[in-house]
C-alpha cells in the first residue's frame, strides 16, 4: 500500500514538473526575442533558478535514503505548485500578439519546403536564445531538438563570444554511440586524454570552463547521466545535446530548445498578412529584416496586410535595413514606424500628439478626437473616429477600458518621439542628385555610417589614402547608383572593413579591384560594368571584370546584382567562374546575372550548389544578344518586368531547352525576346508557368497563338496578372483550343502592340474568364475592327486605350461591357466615327482622350436604355504634333 501511494505521488510530481519545465522553457524562449529581451528579467531569472533547483532535487531522490525521499516527497508538490503560479503578465504585456505565446511544443513537427528555406534564420534565432542564457552556470545540460545538427553546432563552435567564454570548446559526433560510456570515451579522445583513466578525465574537465557539443545523440541515452563527475559550480560548464526533432527533452536537461519553435514568429507574420502576401519570397525578405523583433513583425504585417504591390513590399524590406535618421535605442522598430507612418496616410500631427501627450494608462477616444479638432489637425469628429480606428488596426494604438480608451505602447511612444524630434541624422550623409563632379572633402565624413552619392557626375573616388572619404572606418553603406561617369574603384576600397552595402548600379565601372574580397561584411553588392570590345580591351590591364575568387570570399552576401554589356567579351571569360563562386554562397537570397550560354544554367542546378531558386529572388537574362540591337519593347513595360520578383528573360533562343523550362518553374515573370522558332508559348509547358504573374513577348515572329492546350481540365496561366505582346508578326489569336475554368482568371492587364495579323482579341469563352481584367491597351493592330462582340460585362475593367487602329469601327457595338470604366483613350482611329452610350455608361468615368477634331465630328448612336452623357467636361484633347506617350502621362498625372 505504501509503495503504491509513493508511486502515485511520484506520478503526480512528474506531471507537475513536466508542466513547470514547459513553462520555464517557454519563458526562456519568449525572453530571447526583442523587444522583450531588453526588459528587466531578474525576477524571471530568479524563478528559472528555482525551477532548476527543484529539478536537481528530484534527480537526487534516485540515490537518497528512504527517509529523506519521504520527507522531500511531502513538500515537493506544494513547492512546484507555487512555482507554477509565477506571474508572466509583464512578459505578456510586451508580446504584441497572444498566439506567439501559446506555442505548441509537443510531438514531431515536420517543416514545409518554405519553412525549410528559413533554416538560416531559425538557426540565428536559436543561437540568440542560447547566448541569452549561456552565462548562467545553472544551465549545465541543454538539449536542442534540431533541424540541421551540423550547421548549428559548427556555428556555435566558431562563435568568437563562445571561444572567449570557455577554456575548451569541442564538437563530437555521438551518432555511433548508444551508451554513456561510449560518448564519454569519444570526448576523452577529442581532448587528447587517455580513455582508460576516467579519474584523469573527470579531474581535468572539473577544473575547466568547457562547452561540449554533441551531435546526433541517441534518444535512448539518459542525458542527465552524461558527465556527472565533471561539474563544478565555480566554472561555466555546458553540454549541448543535438537531438532529433521527435525527442521529448523535458526534465532530463536544464533547458530544452525546439528549433522549430523559432518559426512561430514567421507563422505569426503570415497569419496577419494573409493570402494577399503576394509572394512569400519577398515576404521572407521583410520578415528577415525584422530580425525576430516581435513588435516590428506585427507592425509590418499589419501595414502590409492586403498590399499586393511588389514595389511596396520591396520598399518595406529596404526601409527596415536603413540607418535611422536619428539616434535611437531600437533601430528595427524605428525603421518600421518610419515606413508605416506615410503608408497610413494620416497627418503626422495626429500621431505626434499621441506620442507626446497620450496618457500611458489610456485616454478616452472622445477626448483624443476633440483634442485633435481643437488643434485643427482634423475637421470633423467622424474623421477622427476613422483615424483612431486606423491607428488601432495598425497596432500603433491599443484599445483598453472596454474599448472606450486608447493607449500607446511605451516602446512605440519612445521611437515615435525620436522620429519626430530629430530631422537631421549625423550618421547619414545625403548628397544624391546634386550634380557633383567629385567627392567633397569634409572631415565630418569620418563619423558617418552611410553615404548617398546617387545620380551625380562623379567619375572616381580619390585614391589619396589621407582623403576622409577613404578613412571611413565606420562606413557601412555606400551608394553611387546612377553615377554614369563613375568608372573606377580605387584599391583602398578594401579598407572599408565594416562596409555592408556597396551599390554601383548604373555606373560604368571598368572592373572591380581584387581588394573587394576584403569586404567580408558585405551583404549587398550591386555593380554595372562598362562594356569593352576587342579593340579597346587591349589597352586595359585585365581580361576579367571581376578577379577570380573575389565573390567566393564574400560569405555574408545576401544580394548580388551584376549588370554587364553583352558585347563585353571579358564577361564570357569571367561568367563561368562567377557562377561557380555564387553557388557556394549559402546566405544569398537575391541574384541578378547575365548568362550568354544556356549550359551555364546547369551549374546553378548541380547537387553541390547552395542556390535554391524556389525561395530566392532572381533576375536571369539567358542567351546571346548584342546591345547594339535596340529592343522595340517600350521602356515602361520593360521596367515593370524588372520590378517583378523572380525574372527570366530568354533572348534569341531556338527551340525549348530543358534548362529554360526548369528555371521557368520558379519564375514569376517571363520575357521571351526575339525567339526564332516557337509557334506557341505553351511549347514551354503550361505546367512550368504556374507561378507566372507577368509575361511579355516581343518580336517572336513565329508565334501564332499564346497557347493551344487540348485539355480543358488544365488550369492555364491561372496566376498570370499581366500579359504584354509586342511586334508579334504572325500572332493570330490569344488562345487556340478549349478554355479551362482557370484560364487567365487572374489577368489584370492586357497590352497588344503591333500585331498585324490579329483580327480577334476576345472570344466569348475568353471574355467569360476575364473577370478581373482592369486595363486593356491595343495599339497598331490594323486588322481589328471591334474590341468586344459579346455582352459579358467585365466588372473590373477601368482603363481602355485604343491607338493607331485604322479599321476600328466600334468598341463593343453598343454592348455594355465596362460598368466601372474610368479611362478611355483614342488616337489615330480614323474609322471610329460613332460611339454608343452603352460604351461610355460608367458613373466612374473620369476622362475621355482623343484628337479635338475627331471628338467634334463624333456621332452618337441612339439607345433605348442609355442616354449619352455630356462628356465635354471630362474630354482631354491630344495634339498631333506632340509625343503621344508624354501627353498621356501628363493627363494620367492630372487624374
Amino acid at each position: 500500500m505504501e509503495v503504491q501511494k509513493g508511486l502515485i505521488i511520484y506520478s503526480c510530481i512528474n506531471a507537475l514538473l513536466k508542466t513547470l519545465n514547459k513553462m520555464k522553457d517557454n519563458v526562456c524562449f519568449i525572453l530571447s526575442y526583442p523587444p522583450i529581451n531588453s526588459m528587466n528579467k531578474e525576477r524571471h531569472i530568479g524563478w528559472i533558478r528555482d525551477v532548476l533547483e527543484i529539478n536537481h532535487r528530484v534527480r537526487e531522490l534516485k540515490t537518497s535514503s528512504k527517509k529523506k525521499e519521504k520527507n522531500v516527497l511531502k513538500v515537493l508538490p506544494s513547492e512546484i505548485t507555487r512555482l507554477l503560479d509565477h506571474s508572466v503578465s509583464d512578459i505578456k504585456a510586451r508580446v504584441p500578439e497572444d498566439n506567439i505565446w501559446t506555442i505548441s511544443r509537443s510531438g514531431p513537427m515536420f517543416l514545409t519546403a518554405y519553412e525549410r528555406n528559413l533554416l538560416n534564420l531559425v538557426t540565428d534565432f536559436t543561437i540568440r536564445q542560447l547566448l541569452e542564457y549561456i552565462e548562467l552556470v545553472e544551465f549545465q545540460s541543454i538539449a536542442i531538438s534540431v533541424i540541421d545538427d551540423t550547421s548549428l553546432m559548427s556555428r556555435l563552435e566558431n562563435l568568437p563570444r563562445i571561444r572567449e567564454m570557455f577554456n575548451i570548446v569541442i564538437q563530437v559526433n555521438a551518432s555511433s554511440y548508444s551508451t554513456i560510456e561510449g560518448i564519454e570515451h569519444s570526448i576523452s579522445r577529442e581532448l587528447g586524454l587517455s580513455t582508460s583513466s576516467r579519474q584523469e578525465v573527470d579531474e581535468f574537465l572539473k577544473s575547466k570552463s568547457f562547452l561540449i557539443l554533441l551531435n546526433d545523440v541517441d534518444r535512448r541515452i539518459k542525458l542527465d547521466n552524461v558527465g556527472t563527475n565533471w561539474w563544478d559550480s565555480k566554472n561555466n560548464q555546458k553540454i549541448i545535446f543535438g537531438l532529433g526533432p521527435w525527442d521529448d527533452g523535458y526534465m532530463i536537461v536544464d533547458l530544452y530548445i525546439i528549433m522549430q519553435d523559432h518559426l512561430s514568429s514567421w507563422n505569426l507574420f503570415c497569419s496577419i498578412v494573409g493570402e494577399a502576401m503576394g509572394s512569400w519570397r519577398i515576404a521572407k525578405h521583410v520578415f528577415k529584416r525584422c530580425c525576430g523583433h516581435l513588435l516590428a513583425i506585427v507592425l509590418m504585417a499589419r501595414a502590409l496586410r492586403g498590399v499586393e504591390s511588389v514595389q511596396i513590399w520591396k520598399h518595406a524590406s529596404h526601409a527596415l535595413d536603413l540607418l535611422p535618421t536619428s539616434q535611437t535605442e531600437d533601430r528595427i522598430l524605428f525603421n518600421a514606424l518610419a515606413f508605416i507612418l506615410p503608408l497610413l496616410g494620416i497627418a503626422d500631427e495626429c500621431v505626434k500628439y499621441c506620442a507626446f501627450y497620450l496618457d500611458s494608462e489610456g485616454t478616452y477616444r472622445v477626448d483624443l478626437i476633440e483634442s485633435w479638432m481643437k488643434h485643427k489637425f482634423i475637421r470633423t469628429f467622424d474623421e477622427g473616429k476613422k483615424i483612431v480606428q486606423k491607428l488601432v488596426n495598425a497596432c500603433l494604438l491599443e484599445s483598453c477600458g472596454n474599448g472606450d480608451l486608447v493607449r500607446m505602447r511605451d516602446e512605440i511612444r519612445k521611437e515615435f518621439m525620436n522620429l519626430f524630434k530629430t530631422k537631421m541624422n549625423p550618421m547619414l550623409l545625403e548628397l544624391g542628385g546634386r550634380g557633383l563632379t567629385e567627392v567633397p572633402k569634409n572631415a565630418a565624413w569620418e563619423k558617418v555610417s552611410e553615404i548617398r552619392l546617387m545620380n551625380n557626375k562623379i567619375s572616381k573616388l580619390p585614391d589619396n589614402p589621407n582623403c576622409p572619404a577613404l578613412k571611413l572606418v565606420q562606413l557601412r553603406r555606400l551608394f553611387l547608383k546612377g553615377c554614369e561617369l563613375f568608372m573606377e574603384l580605387p584599391p583602398e576600397i578594401g579598407e572599408l572593413s565594416h562596409l555592408e552595402v556597396l551599390d554601383l548600379e548604373g555606373t560604368e565601372i571598368i572592373d572591380l579591384p581584387a581588394t573587394i574580397g576584403k569586404l567580408t561584411n558585405l551583404r549587398c553588392l550591386k555593380v554595372s560594368f562598362y562594356g569593352y570590345n576587342n579593340s579597346s580591351r587591349k589597352n586595359h590591364h585585365s581580361d576579367r571584370v571581376i578577379p577570380q575568387n573575389v565573390i567566393s570570399t564574400l560569405l555574408q552576401l545576401e544580394e548580388l546584382s551584376i549588370d554587364v554589356n553583352p558585347n563585353d567579351e571579358r564577361w564570357d571569360v569571367t561568367v563561368k567562374d562567377i557562377i561557380e563562386e555564387v553557388c557556394n554562397l549559402n546566405r544569398l537570397d537575391s541574384v541578378k546575372l547575365y548568362m550568354p550560354e544556356i549550359v551555364l544554367l546547369n551549374d546553378l542546378r548541380n547537387e553541390s550548389s547552395q542556390i535554391n531558386l524556389s525561395w530566392m529572388q532572381f533576375r536571369f537574362t539567358v542567351g546571346s544578344h548584342m546591345k547594339r540591337i535596340i529592343s522595340r519593347v517600350p521602356p515602361e513595360p520593360a521596367a515593370k518586368f524588372e520590378e517583378q520578383e523572380s525574372c527570366l528573360k530568354y533572348v534569341n533562343g531556338k527551340g525549348v531547352p530543358n534548362e529554360i523550362k526548369e528555371i521557368l518553374q520558379h519564375a514569376t515573370a517571363f520575357f521571351l525576346d526575339r525567339h526564332l522558332t516557337v509557334t506557341s508559348l505553351s511549347e514551354f509547358g503550361i505546367e512550368n508557368m504556374k507561378n507566372l504573374k507577368f509575361c511579355m513577348l516581343g518580336e517572336c515572329n513565329e508565334i501564332q497563338t499564346i497557347g493551344d492546350v487540348d485539355d480543358d481540365k488544365v488550369v492555364v496561366l491561372g496566376s498570370l496578372e499581366y500579359l504584354n505582346l509586342y511586334y508579334m508578326k504572325n500572332l493570330r489569336s490569344i488562345w487556340n483550343g478549349p478554355y479551362g475554368c482557370g484560364f487567365l482568371y487572374s489577368l489584370k492587364a492586357l497590352e497588344l502592340c503591333s500585331c498585324p495579323q490579329l483580327t480577334t482579341i476576345f472570344t466569348l469563352e475568353l471574355v467569360k474568364n476575364l473577370k478581373n481584367l482592369e486595363e486593356l491597351v491595343v495599339e497598331d493592330c490594323p486588322e481589328i475592327n471591334n474590341i468586344v462582340t459579346y455582352e459579358v460585362p467585365a466588372a473590373d475593367l477601368k482603363k481602355i486605350s485604343l491607338h493607331y487602329m485604322p479599321k476600328l469601327v466600334s468598341i463593343s457595338g453598343g454592348l455594355w461591357i465596362a460598368p466601372s470604366l474610368e479611362w478611355l483613350s483614342f488616337y489615330d482611329c480614323p474609322s471610329l466615327k460613332t460611339l454608343y452610350p452603352e460604351e461610355v455608361s460608367s458613373g466612374e468615368l473620369k476622362v475621355v482622350i482623343g484628337e479635338a477634331d475627331w471628338w467634334c465630328a463624333l456621332k452618337w448612336n441612339q439607345s433605348s436604355w442609355f442616354q449619352p452623357r455630356n462628356l465635354d467636361a471630362i474630354f482631354a484633347p491630344i495634339e498631333r504634333d506632340k509625343d503621344l506617350i508624354t501627353q498621356l502621362a501628363e493627363i494620367n498625372d492630372q487624374h
